[in-house]
């Protein structure tokens, strides 16, 4: 296997550059006005905060500060005017955040892409890479030409192929003649591809028959008939790389469709450091020498959905038990905006933090989820306040509940209503009108991402509490 080094320090080293990181850190930040007037009304003396503990005491940022930021200061967010390169959300869970990159930025992705490579590259030859992109509303499709930018910058040899889920027929047929060792993407995208290979091969093995009568041809009729053409057949992909959602549900529909072994990355445009499996795939490794990762405890989230007033206390990832589940909370170690104390909304299950088998001392992590208020299909994500506005306007409705199930790899909204009495006869007809009014969940039903909701009218629905005694609307009932 191709791997000269081994990213690997003891916890306590790795701590000690954090701290000295962050004493460059915080002035540098403060540039921005971004952080400027929240740490001068919180009464934070930059020069004091030296050490994990002292940067406890900053408040935390969130997606919308961010967004607020750009609206009302668009001139003053920037701490380093070096600017190379902007890149932006989605915006599928509101305004687009753009981010801005920087050398600084741009080296450490060429940095963080040699890593990735030396996990996955195997043997010595050109590392002949199928990307396929999404645009909005599901991701911004430029991080694919970064990642290609930053190993030409590395002098890694990397073949690529950049394509659109939209452009799948052309792209698989010239990967034909060029067969990829890795394929990148969402896991749900890949597998939706895998579907139209399986339906199209016979289809297509016909149509050559028929132009071209041969022994070869007719073999390729036979074997569609024997055989479930799989992209595994057809491409032999090595690896694949997927992030973007959990990729727990999907990684044996992968290994049995692609032939491939899977691994899961977690990344956020905010900040061009994306953290991946090793081989031992023992979890995600954050790369803790290139942020400063953080965890808010479920009991934490709860006592603050109780009480808006509450600050919730986070800890260090290193200090978190396995099993510990909580926010994702971030500091970058970026210098055209960087990051402090960045609510990430995400929430993770911390695996290890000792030793991994490859021997990486990086902490370990698996992504769960959004804690936000969102209904999460995977790709296909839209907030609890719009489905309940489409509700809301229903009549004869008493409560809800939205269960999200998975049906094999794909995820199913199912809803629950409890009716008013006299139950309408056309109360479910109008409930699936109401949720074919949410545009971004017809997308994905209509593309074949997401099944299309079960509709249940009931006489009662079992709550479910949080820690706090909050009931529930939207539940996640995603297997392992």
């Amino acid at each position: 296997m191709l791997e000269p080094q081994v990213e690997a320090a003891p916890a306590g080293d790795l701590r000690s550059l954090e701290d000295r990181h962050l004493a460059d850190l915080i002035p540098f930040a403060a540039r921005s006005a971004l952080y400027r007037d929240r740490w001068r009304e919180a009464g934070i003396s930059l020069t004091a905060v030296r050490t994990y503990e002292d940067l406890q005491r900053l408040p935390y940022i969130r997606g919308d500060d961010l967004r607020e930021g750009w609206r009302r200061a668009p001139h003053d967010m920037i701490c380093d005017p070096d600017v190379r390169a902007w890149f932006a959300t989605s915006g599928t869970t509101g305004a687009p955040k753009w981010t801005p990159y920087g050398p600084a930025e741009l080296s450490l992705l060429e940095d963080i892409v040699r890593r990735a490579y030396y996990i996955l590259v195997e043997r010595p030859g050109v590392f002949r890479c199928a990307i396929f992109a999404t645009p909005a509303p599901f991701v911004s499709d430029v991080g694919a030409f970064a990642l290609l930018a930053s190993h030409v910058a590395a002098r890694l040899p990397v073949e690529y192929l950049i394509t659109s889920p939209t452009e799948a027929e052309s792209a698989l047929r010239f990967l034909r003649t060029r067969p990829p060792v890795a394929v990148v993407g969402f896991p749900s995208i890949l597998l939706r591809i895998a579907e139209g290979i399986v339906q199209e091969a016979p289809i297509q093995a016909q149509q050559a028959w028929r132009l071209r009568p041969s022994a070869a041809t007719l073999a390729g009729v036979l074997a569609t008939k024997m055989v479930r053409i799989q992209p595994r057949h057809l491409f032999k992909p090595a690896v694949g790389l997927f992030g973007g959602e959990p990729l727990a549900p999907y990684r044996q529909p992968l290994r049995e469709t692609w032939g491939l072994r899977a691994f899961e990355l977690y990344a956020m445009t905010e900040y061009p450091c994306f953290h991946l499996e090793c081989r031992e795939q023992a979890g995600i490794h954050v790369w803790a020498d290139r942020c400063l990762p953080e965890l808010i405890p479920l009991e934490q989230l709860d006592r603050e959905d109780a009480d808006g007033s509450y600050v919730p206390r986070a800890m260090h990832l290193f200090d978190a038990a396995p099993g510990q589940t909580g926010e994702f909370v971030y500091t970058s170690f970026g210098r055209a905006l960087p990051l402090v104390r960045y609510r990430t909304g995400d929430v993770i299950e911390v695996v290890d933090t000792a030793r991994c088998g490859c021997g990486r001392t990086h902490p370990r992590i698996r992504v769960r989820g959004r804690r936000d208020d969102l209904v999460n299909l995977g790709l296909i994500r839209f907030s609890t306040a719009e489905l309940d506005h489409q509700l809301g306007a229903l009549s004869g409705i008493a409560s809800w509940q939205l269960r999200i199930v998975r049906r094999g790899y794909k995820p199913q909204p199912v809803l629950y209503v409890v009716p008013m009495p006299p139950p309408r006869a056309d109360l479910a007809a109008d409930l699936g009108r109401a949720l074919e009014n949410i545009e971004i969940l017809k997308v994905g039903i209509d593309n074949g991402l997401v099944l299309p909701p079960d509709i249940r009218i009931v006489p009662e629905i079992t709550e479910v509490l949080t820690w706090s005694g909050k009931r529930k609307r939207v539940i996640q009932e995603a297997p392992e």
